[in-house]
């Protein structure tokens, strides 16, 4: 290895990561494509899969397939995954014998890398349980919880285009990592030097691995479906799972719960990691072109609604025909609704007390406290991004006597009940079907619903903007721009004046009218937001934790007054303009 020629033309990191992936063992079965690399002086492509050790993000560790330390591959799995055992064993004697389960999305890899973990876990004595085919990520959430087990593992790389995979651990609660335990298994998978792996068949053979299906489908489904608030189920609904695990959640919890007129687009019950009907292969409900062909079935059968999932579904998208016109509602304007019929039902049963609360992340709609303000029930909704915050709150509350109703966040997750500690698709369909039937006996739409929550609460409307900066350069780039906007903060944006700045790493926000200073309840992260003259006015800023994005999240709110189209309208071209201008300014800062 020309170490003078590494230097030139990569960073001191690179460097360092090459050396140990060409000369340490662990990573023998990718020493001849990385001196392929290097051969053909692919100088990019080993800078941005080598400058750092791929992180765990607001969805677990999430990137590209290949060889690399910032890549998703057998190594970086099996690091994890290792990680995850040695730091489970620390928890106490019984972890190994509680086990660990493990499950898997479509893509193209999650097979192989799903078997792996087992090996890995089985090769470090723990009791280890794999499903025996694709299983969406709420019904691993809701597996850890059943079997009782001391962790769980879940291979998806969620809406990321095809080429992408990701490793996400779950503790012994269904939820996600959270500090400390993420950046503790994550320093325990940068040290580890030996991957401890058992023979698959073997493993089996002798009990340590088990094969598990249906019995935990079973629970699940009727876990899930149990959940339900409401009678109404005359609604016909076309339905996607954009060729990932949806039909083995969505599809069977509508069933359970007494849905008959569920209509599925039938190319893309094809479970296929390529994607291969959805332009860009991109299957991410949040975006309307991986939602064409479900929307062009609901308009052609005049369905009612037209639900989408995510490859590990997970998250959902819901559309609505208004007027035999396609309505895309936002994961905002999902969640609120859900909200709305949930604690609705509850009060109108009786059953609703002020110990109940509902949750949301800080880029998540304020409709949701209105709403909860308006049902009598608290809102915890200064959680960081990601639903792993959602879950870990649901834990600490359930210790003080609180009882969690649901929760949501603007990407198209959310979930209600504690059976799984991880959003579910089928959790969102779930409850938007019940509401979308009950309006339609009065004659109504979910959207004719969200006007009528506008008119009665204030015109919420929200816009996530991006800037795409992949690599190491990018990932250079989106660090500086945080940078800038801290050490400068705009005083206006455009016309409209920042009258306070937060910043959640220092947990400190700046009134910028006086330059008091208070301080902020939540744990610290790389988010800074600018409220101009209302909380409920605002923008967050943030990197990406799965993907090479820097997100800007615009807020905005209006009092009622009567005339909702008007608003809705006027909202809409403000927010666009503060998007516009706030993009210049991150980009010239």
């Amino acid at each position: 290895m020309d170490m003078e020629l590494l230097t030139k033309h990569l960073s001191e990191a690179s460097v360092a990561n090459i050396t140990k992936w060409l000369t340490e063992p662990i990573y023998a079965e990718y020493k001849a494509e990385v001196e392929k690399m290097i051969q053909n002086e692919q100088w990019q492509q080993l800078e941005d899969a080598f400058f750092k050790v791929i992180e765990f993000g607001t969805g677990g560790r999430r990137g590209t397939t290949g060889p690399g330390s910032n890549r998703i591959n057998k190594v970086t799995v099996g690091e994890s995954t290792q990680a995850l055992c040695l730091y489970a064993k620390q928890f106490g004697p019984d972890a190994p014998a509680k086990g660990i389960v493990i499950a898997c999305d479509t893509r193209l890899s999650s097979p192989e890398l799903s078997q792996y973990a087992a090996r890995v876990c089985a090769g470090n004595g723990f009791k280890t349980y794999i499903f025996e085919g694709f299983r969406s990520t709420p019904e691993l959430s809701f597996a850890v919880r059943y079997l009782g087990c001391a962790a769980g593992v879940v291979i998806t790389a969620s809406h990321n285009p095809p080429a992408d995979n990701g490793f996400k651990a779950y503790w012994d609660d269904g939820a996600q990592l959270v500090a400390p335990h993420d950046k503790g298994v994550l320093e325990l998978g940068e040290g580890i030097t030996e991957i401890h792996t058992a023979d698959f068949d073997e493993a089996v053979a002798a009990g340590t691995i088990s094969i598990i299906g249906g019995e935990i489908d079973k629970a699940y489904v009727a876990a899930a479906a149990s959940e339900a608030v409401g009678t109404a189920r005359d609604i016909s609904i076309a339905y996607s799972p954009l060729h990932g695990a949806g039909q083995t959640n969505v599809l069977p919890v509508l069933e359970a719960a007494g849905f008959v007129q569920v209509k599925p687009v039938a190319a893309q019950m094809v479970p296929d990691g390529n994607f291969p009907t959805i332009e860009n292969g991109k299957p991410n409900p949040e975006e309307k072109p991986a939602n064409d062909r479900v929307v062009a079935q609901l308009l052609a059968e005049e369905a009612d609604i037209a639900i989408t999932n995510d490859p590990d579904a997970d998250r959902f998208g819901i559309m609505v025909r208004q007027d035999d016109e396609p309505v895309y509602l936002s994961g905002n304007q999902s969640v609120a609704l859900a909200a709305d019929y949930v604690l609705q039902k509850m009060q109108t049963a009786g059953t609703l007390t002020p110990k109940h609360f509902v949750a949301k992340t800080i880029v998540t709609t304020d409709l949701i406290a209105a709403l909860a303000e308006h049902y009598g029930v608290k809102t915890y909704g200064n959680l960081l991004i990601g639903f792993k915050y959602i879950g870990e709150l649901v834990r600490l509350k359930e210790t003080e006597g609180e009882t969690f109703v649901m929760g949501g966040e603007e990407s198209f997750g959310m979930l209600k009940g504690s059976y799984a500690r991880d959003k579910d698709g089928a959790s969102g369909a779930l409850m938007l079907a019940e509401y979308a039937a009950e309006l339609k006996a009065s004659g109504k739409t979910l959207y004719d619903r969200l006007l009528e929550l506008y008119k009665e609460h204030g015109v919420y409307l929200e816009r996530l903007d991006t800037i795409v900066a992949p690599g190491a350069d990018g990932f250079a780039k989106m660090q500086q721009i945080m940078a800038n906007l801290r050490a400068n903060p705009p005083a206006a944006i455009g016309a409209t004046k920042v009258t306070a700045v937060l910043d959640y790493q220092t947990l400190e926000r700046t009134n910028l009218t006086d330059n008091s200073k208070s301080s902020i309840d939540c744990i610290k992260g790389n988010v800074v937001v600018l409220e101009c003259g209302d909380t409920r006015r605002r923008i967050t800023v943030r990197p990406s934790g799965t993907e090479p994005k820097l997100k800007f999240y615009v807020q905005w709110f209006t009092e009622p007054n009567g005339n909702v189209d008007e608003q809705y309208t006027e909202v809409q071209g403000h927010l666009e303009g503060l998007s516009r201008e706030l993009e210049g300014i991150l980009l010239e800062g």
